[in-house]
């Protein structure tokens, strides 16, 4: 075929280039069954839903709505941890019992003669 000719004429010999055009014969083939024919996966373009939402309803094992893309999603985790660590930093949320003290947020700094100075001997 093409291939072993074009092989061939890069120096291989005829065994040498069957024996690789084989293998990349069968590397073809094995791709080919566990990506599904990947090339032909999405081609319907945008008449159903996005593939991101595919393959999120594929990962959680649940529909995912079309009208809540992946990042929606994802910005609502975000949202939802900052807001835990804006709870944690003012004091709420039991922390402070666990930490001694509840987190303050920093000042601004004009007084330095208190640098290095422990919490107690600040106060």
């Amino acid at each position: 075929n093409g291939v072993n000719g074009t092989l061939v004429g890069n120096g291989l010999s005829q065994a040498e280039a069957t024996t690789l055009s084989k293998n990349f014969s069968d590397i073809k083939k094995e791709l080919n069954a566990k990506l599904g024919n990947f090339n032909n996966n999405n081609n319907n373009g945008l008449k159903n839903e996005p593939i991101y939402a595919k393959v999120n309803k594929k990962k959680a094992g649940q529909v995912a709505s079309p009208e809540e893309p992946i990042y929606a999603q994802v910005a609502k985790k975000v949202n939802a941890k900052i807001d835990r660590l804006n709870q944690i930093a003012s004091g709420l949320g039991g922390v402070e019992q666990a930490v001694g003290f509840p987190l303050k947020r920093h000042d601004k700094v004009d007084d330095l003669s208190k640098v290095g100075l422990s919490r107690e001997q600040q106060l």
